[in-house]
């Protein structure tokens, strides 16, 4: 008998499972599961710079999965031209957006892309983060590590050593904020700061290279990949040879980490593109998939990198990441 009712009761289970598939798939019948499509707009798309990023921006669109449009860009003149290509992007069906707002740029800006789409900012604090998603290193942090990594080096001398800044475009409010790191660690070791440029690397480029043949410093620090670059450009074609500057700088492209293994820059403070590109994905996702609206801001960590520790197995997953 007993035997008999457990029979019963596993039969039952089986039927009720059964009529709850058979619910689930009648519930599907006809339903179109909508494929989204996300575009991502930075400034000189095809630049090494942005691969780490780029990876992580293809592998979160393979786990969600997401129709990522990867957008092919030059170097924008100023933020109307970054704003043409993004309503054109919206308007040819972007479902959401992924931006760096490379030359500035307001929330009416932002506003200007519809309530519709979604969007999430990177390395681009221009609005309230009450408003909009934003996904960025920890820039004021990485300009601190910058001045402490100097005043490390150098010590009781750092008074004696003048320094030299590129800061990159400080139009972007990241870029202000690595400024503003840099300078408020330099000046409480009591540095002398000799000259900050800013601008990007071509407008700056004849700038500084005047500033380093009219007053040489004993340190060059610089806020920005591609300044960086083009720095290493200017001692690859002898035009700073026999400077004898130390060289520290943010920098995230092979090319920047070639010239720190050669020696010719001695730290590097790399942000961890690949995570901003992953979680940025992973945010304008959750906005499209599963309505999410909360507004953060998300901070990716940062490494600083030295020749001594090049190597070691934590900067070589974060420098050179396995992508599935």
């Amino acid at each position: 008998m007993k035997r008999n009712r457990l029979y019963f009761s596993l039969i039952i289970a089986m039927l009720a499972v059964i009529v709850v598939w058979a619910s689930c798939q009648m519930w599907n019948v006809g339903k179109e599961e909508k494929e989204y499509k996300v575009s991502v707009i930075v400034e000189n798309s095809s630049l090494d710079r942005w691969s780490l990023m780029r990876q992580g921006l293809e592998q979160a669109a393979r786990d969600y999965p997401i129709d990522l449009n990867y957008v092919s860009t030059s170097d924008f003149e100023d933020v109307s031209a970054e704003l043409d290509v993004i309503h054109r992007e919206i308007e040819n069906g972007a479902d959401g957006v992924i931006v760096q707002m490379a030359s500035g740029g307001s929330g009416a800006d932002i506003e200007s892309f519809g309530a519709k789409t979604s969007v999430v900012l990177i390395e681009t604090d221009v609005t309230p983060e009450d408003f909009y998603t934003v996904v960025e290193p920890d820039n004021a942090g990485m300009g601190e590590a910058l001045a402490a990594t100097v005043a490390l080096d150098y010590g009781a001398e750092v008074p004696d050593r003048r320094i030299g800044i590129l800061s990159g475009n400080q139009a972007q409010l990241a870029m202000q904020q690595r400024l503003s790191g840099v300078t408020n660690g330099l000046e409480e070791k009591g540095a002398r700061i000799a000259w900050c440029i800013e601008g990007k690397a071509k407008q700056a480029q004849e700038a500084f290279a005047a500033a380093m043949q009219n007053t040489p410093v004993d340190v060059l620090i610089v806020l920005g990949n591609d300044e960086l670059e083009m720095v290493m450009d200017e001692f690859a074609a002898g035009e700073l040879a026999g400077s004898g500057c130390a060289l520290y700088g943010v920098g995230c492209s092979e090319k920047t980490v070639y010239y720190l293994d050669k020696g010719w820059i001695d730290t590097l403070v790399v942000p961890n593109e690949f995570n901003m590109g992953y979680q940025s994905m992973e945010k304008v996702a959750g906005q499209l998939l599963y309505h999410t609206q909360e507004a953060e801001k998300q901070e990716v960590d940062y490494l600083v990198v030295n020749r001594t520790n090049l190597y070691d197995d934590d900067i070589q997953k974060i420098l050179f990441p396995i992508v599935q």
